[in-house]
């Protein structure tokens, strides 16, 4: 959203999306550090909603990857809530 602000250069970009972004993270509790890679990486360029649609299966396939290596193990459970 930050490359619809005409006034905004691309180093002024790159630095207001990480600082938006681990803010959020913070005040919502939910510290993600490459959250803020992430919204450097869309901050340089105007990226439309099909390469943000593919991003998000991207990383949508890592989580169930993750949750599928995390749930083989006695050990480990991954969610432990049932909110999914």
């Amino acid at each position: 959203l930050l490359h619809k602000f005409p006034g905004l250069d691309v180093y002024h970009r790159c630095t207001l999306a990480p600082t938006i972004v681990a803010t959020l993270t913070a005040r919502l509790g939910l510290i993600h550090p490459p959250a803020g890679a992430t919204s450097v990486v869309f901050s340089i360029e105007s990226y439309g909603i099909e390469e943000m649609i593919l991003f998000l299966v991207g990383n949508l396939i890592a989580i169930v990857i993750a949750v599928t290596i995390n749930n083989m193990s006695e050990k480990r459970q991954y969610p432990t809530t049932k909110w999914i």
